[in-house]
């Protein structure tokens, strides 16, 4: 019951037009290709994408792209992201006082539950430093704020792998799939809602597990997915664990 109310309230219903804009669609195609002849361009990974991917096919190409997919999928702030979306074009000031058109495309665009539109760059430090980029990026930027009302974002190395964040995601993602038999689901939100505060993992796990005759474990397991669908919210100060705290997601 908390999850329906949750998806018919849909920020897209609120910014639709400005996310499709953007290509944050259902089925959208990455707009990157691999480009015969040009080796050093690396093909594109596929990542195995959860439900918040609304692109037909989740493609990556460094590691960090990797990471940034795994963290997006795993953030119950998002509600859908595409990945490699169509390009910006903006416009820059030339040596002779004329202005020159440039292209850009994103690693990302994602939306969040409250309905601001995020432009997401996965970039290595060495790169996001470079002189070339720093002239470009503040007309990037502008663009997309003028254009868009969206926000542009660089995640390099030190977001990117930053903790208990990374390990956390990873802990969330290994439970993605759901089971035949959600009963535990249910029963964490049901008890969730009936208190009407916030509580620990472990207590919940244990309290559930003996209500349904079944392994702590398993609760655990369904506590992982249920904030991994944006129904509840987990404390992200430590590692995972009996004492992190947990409460139903708020409604927006």
């Amino acid at each position: 019951m908390a999850r329906q109310t949750a998806q018919s309230s849909s920020p897209l219903n609120h910014c639709n037009a400005q996310a499709e804009r953007l290509g944050l669609v259902r089925g959208a195609l990455p707009t990157r290709t691999w480009k015969p002849g040009r080796v050093w361009v690396a093909r594109d990974g596929i990542f195995p994408k959860s439900s918040k991917c609304f692109s037909a096919y989740a493609p990556f190409e460094s590691s960090l792209e990797a990471l940034a997919h795994l963290l997006l999928s795993t953030d119950s702030r998002i509600h859908s992201y595409v990945c490699q979306p169509p390009c910006l074009h903006y416009w820059t000031q030339n040596v002779s006082g004329g202005q020159d058109k440039r292209e850009y495309t994103p690693d990302f665009i994602a939306l969040t539950r409250d309905g601001r539109l995020l432009v997401l760059d996965a970039k290595a430090a060495r790169f996001a430093e470079d002189e070339k980029w720093l002239k470009r990026e503040p007309h990037i930027r502008a663009a997309y704020k003028r254009d868009h009302d969206a926000e542009l974002i660089v995640w390099t190395e030190a977001e990117l792998t930053a903790e208990p964040r990374l390990t956390n995601a990873r802990t969330m993602y290994r439970h993605r799939f759901a089971p035949a038999d959600r009963n535990a689901e249910f029963a964490v939100a049901a008890r969730l809602e009936r208190t009407g505060q916030k509580h620990s993992i472990g207590p919940i796990c244990d309290e559930v597990s003996l209500e349904l005759a079944c392994e702590p474990s398993e609760v655990f397991g369904s506590v992982m997915r249920m904030a991994l669908e944006g129904w509840i919210r987990l404390g992200s100060d430590r590692p995972y664990d009996s004492e992190t705290s947990i409460s139903l997601m708020e409604i927006v």
